[in-house]
């Protein structure tokens, strides 16, 4: 019976068929795991890690996140709201309304005679401390000055980095896109970061030092975020590029939208607030609350699905849904004409 079932003309093409069909599988559904989880920002940047008691608007609420540190003295209301009011006065960029910017928020806190956070309940921006300057020149001058020059004026290789927002520089570095492999390169590719987020964030507050300006790194307040407005959002303004499962696809000219699978909620707002290479810059289109609503549903609907139809395949959709029933469909098809052939 044995020597009958080697012998047997269906044996070798479903063998093939059983082979290719899993390897294709699960070559796909490992599509979305390549880049390997990003490091989750573990600080959060408030405004008692600049040792300086800070000073907030009155009648702003942070949800207990910007407070002072121990034993510091709070200033009074009349001080506090005219230490930010100056503060804002110095201010000389514009930006639109819900841009993200201390001049669009409701909520700021100051501290030595500058903004170090601003903000609302959906979104809080805060810059680094002062104290992380120093160590941040000494990084930016050992991984980054060779291509964006010593003051971080730019050069040949590398654009300026004045005034694009500690926000900004934090995440080219935490997604692992800079330092760059190849600086001249089309694209910046992600990769596994060099830098931790410490490190990540003490370049940013040394970046900002030479020219102040937003987005700072926001702190997302995804628990009152609106999952179907979120979805919605989702859909006109970002599934075009990273396609609706937040895959990622091929753009033009060698690009592409890099999946979000990954991401964390600081970064997904890093990104809509800064437009880092091909994506554009989401400002004065989406309020800080609506923000929260697209990172609240990459967070937890994209990168955490419930899948209730079934086995996901490595939620890509109709790529790998389509592979499947192609592959098996006309593969089984294919036997059975085998088996018809046979039989006459």
């Amino acid at each position: 019976m044995l020597r009958r079932l080697i012998g047997n003309r269906f044996l070798l093409p479903t063998a093939v068929l059983v082979t290719v069909g899993l390897g294709g599988v699960l070559g796909l559904t490992a599509t979305t795991a390549q880049a390997g989880p990003v490091p989750t920002r573990t600080a959060t940047l408030t405004a008692a890690q600049t040792g300086q008691p800070p000073s907030t608007t009155a009648g702003a609420s942070h949800g207990g996140s910007l407070v002072s540190p121990a034993g510091a003295t709070r200033p009074s209301a009349g001080s506090r709201a005219s230490a930010c009011e100056k503060a804002l006065a110095k201010v000389s960029y514009t930006a639109p309304p819900n841009s993200g910017s201390p001049k669009s928020s409701s909520q700021h806190t100051c501290a030595d005679g500058r903004i170090t956070s601003y903000g609302n309940s959906a979104i809080t921006y805060a810059t680094p401390p002062k104290s992380y300057i120093q160590a941040g020149e000494e990084l930016f001058e050992q991984v980054c000055s060779s291509c964006h020059e010593a003051k971080a004026q730019g050069g040949p290789l590398a654009p300026s980095l004045r005034g694009v927002g500690s926000g900004t520089v934090d995440f080219w570095v935490t997604t692992g896109r800079m330092p760059a492999a190849t600086p001249l390169s089309v694209q910046a590719q992600t990769k596994p970061p060099k830098l931790s987020n410490q490190e990540a964030a003490e370049i940013a507050a040394w970046v900002t030092s030479l020219s102040p300006a937003p987005p700072f790194i926001p702190q997302v307040n995804v628990k009152a975020a609106n999952l179907a407005t979120g979805a919605n959002l989702f859909a006109l303004n970002c599934a075009a590029c990273h396609t609706i499962t937040g895959a990622g696809d091929e753009l033009a000219y060698g690009t592409n939208a890099p999946s979000l699978h990954f991401a964390t909620a600081t970064q997904i707002a890093e990104a809509i607030r800064s437009g880092p290479g091909n994506m554009p810059r989401f400002t004065g289109n989406l309020s800080d609350s609506q923000v929260a609503d697209i990172v609240a549903y990459v967070s937890e609907k994209i990168q955490h699905p419930t899948n209730s139809g079934g086995w996901a395949l490595g939620g890509i959709g109709p790529v790998t849904e389509g592979f499947v029933a192609l592959l098996f469909g006309v593969g089984v098809l294919m036997l059975v004409c085998f088996w018809i052939g046979d039989r006459a």
